[in-house]
């Protein structure tokens, strides 16, 4: 009882430390600035006409030095929407991202795009110099690759051997953000400035993967599928199974009906765990025979008729434990005692469920109805397939979760990854 209250009294002290610190470095409110001034380039000022910069996770930073009457951000790229620069000017400085760059003469700066910029006889990306870079000849590729005529860069960083004469974008199904991290030459494939290994260039194509906003970037080459970067594996982690190259089908890609890519092979269906790279067994099918996609995450063989299901673990407690999302699962079910043969589409319309408007496909099979949403938008539950009580309304299919993989949010709220963002923040308050 004795160390009980010892413990008690070590985790108070603790606790009133944290609280004293905090207070102690509270930076106070986010100062009051006008963007009118200086729209969508992250620059704002103060009514005092103090110059501010929005970085993005940390706020507003004051910009040392900046003469208000003749500061100006650099516009950034148009077209599709709007690129910013993040670079700026005054009558004696030049910044980025809200630092000055004295070695830039302000006037001297052209605007290339994409964060690149020529001063003088230097290129820059952001305060990146380009090593070696002809200067007059440098100009912004795809995305954040730029290139000489000789060389090759990525955000300012050279990349090694690349074929300039041969460089073209690659193959997309439909333009997504992933396809500016990548690039190709005639012998390799390139993401985010790193050789894609093992990928072959002429047949590489970038894989949609819808409702994606993790940056979980894949692409295929005809036989082998890639995570950016790197291949993925040729056996499965948990059941040692030899994954084919060109045996191996992607049936999901949409994390809005089942977070994890989702592939299958033979009679096992597998997903991918973007955090290790690795591929594992999500269940097996009692029949081996090709998978049909008959609408996104809805599926049948010679046996069965299956639909993809995904579903998100927010942490809603109001008292103790951490808020927000904690992880996902995603699955594929079996709908019983159902004829694939016998799915058929009846119609497409809409539905109004939780107070949103379903749009998909109404589907009839052994007497019964079922809809398959088009739209999916955000919720805690979704699934691509769902069927209809008695009275018409819509209603989810059960599924047992015995075909489904759980993957844990890295940034999963918990006590100690609050004290760790906690000492973060204190030390970037300090430094």
């Amino acid at each position: 009882m004795r160390r009980w209250g010892q413990g008690l009294a070590w985790v108070m002290a603790i606790l009133a430390l944290m609280v004293s610190l905090m207070l102690w470095l509270d930076p106070g409110e986010e100062p009051e600035v006008n963007r009118t001034d200086y729209p969508v380039s992250r620059y704002s000022h103060d009514e005092n006409g103090g110059i501010w910069f929005l970085r993005a996770g940390e706020g507003h930073h004051r910009v040392e030095g900046a003469d208000p009457e003749t500061f100006e951000p650099v516009p950034g790229d148009t077209g599709k929407g709007y690129f910013y620069s993040g670079l700026a000017r005054d009558r004696e400085h030049f910044y980025v991202d809200g630092q000055q760059q004295p070695e830039v003469n302000p006037d001297s700066v052209r605007y290339l795009g994409r964060h690149y910029y020529r001063a003088g006889d230097r290129v820059y990306y952001r305060t990146t110099l380009l090593d070696g870079a002809d200067a007059a000849r440098v100009r912004v590729r795809h995305g954040d690759y730029a290139d000489d005529g000789r060389r090759l860069y990525y955000q300012g960083h050279r990349i090694a051997d690349a074929d300039v004469s041969s460089l073209s974008e690659v193959a997309v199904t439909e333009r997504t953000s992933a396809d500016f991290y990548y690039l190709k030459d005639a012998g390799r494939v390139y993401y985010r400035g790193k050789v894609v290994e093992g990928a072959e260039p002429g047949d590489f194509t970038v894989i949609r993967v819808e409702g994606d906003t993790w940056g979980n970037h894949y692409g295929h080459d005809g036989d082998r599928y890639f995570f950016r970067d790197q291949p993925l594996p040729d056996q499965a982690a948990d059941s040692g199974q030899a994954l084919r190259p060109g045996d191996l089908k992607l049936l999901l890609a949409d994390k809005e009906f089942g977070w994890h890519l989702l592939f299958y092979q033979d009679d096992s269906v597998f997903y991918h765990q973007p955090y290790t790279n690795e591929v594992k067994v999500l269940c097996r099918r009692d029949s081996g025979a090709p998978m049909e996609a008959l609408g996104q995450g809805l599926y049948r063989d010679d046996r069965h008729l299956y639909f993809a299901w995904v579903e998100w673990d927010w942490n809603r407690q109001s008292r103790g434990g951490g808020r927000g999302l904690q992880g996902w699962s995603s699955g594929l079910a079996v709908v019983p005692g159902i004829d694939p043969d016998t799915f058929r589409i009846i119609e497409k319309t809409h539905y109004r469920r939780s107070g949103s408007a379903l749009r998909g496909e109404v589907y009839e099979a052994n007497g019964e109805r079922f809809f398959h949403p088009d739209y999916k938008g955000a919720a805690p539950y979704q699934a691509a397939l769902m069927g209809f009580d008695e009275s018409g309304e819509l209603r989810h299919l059960r599924h047992d979760g015995r075909c489904g993989a759980y993957t844990e949010s890295p940034n999963r709220s918990s006590f100690l990854n609050d004290l760790k963002g906690m000492v973060k923040w204190m030390i970037n308050r300090g430094s």
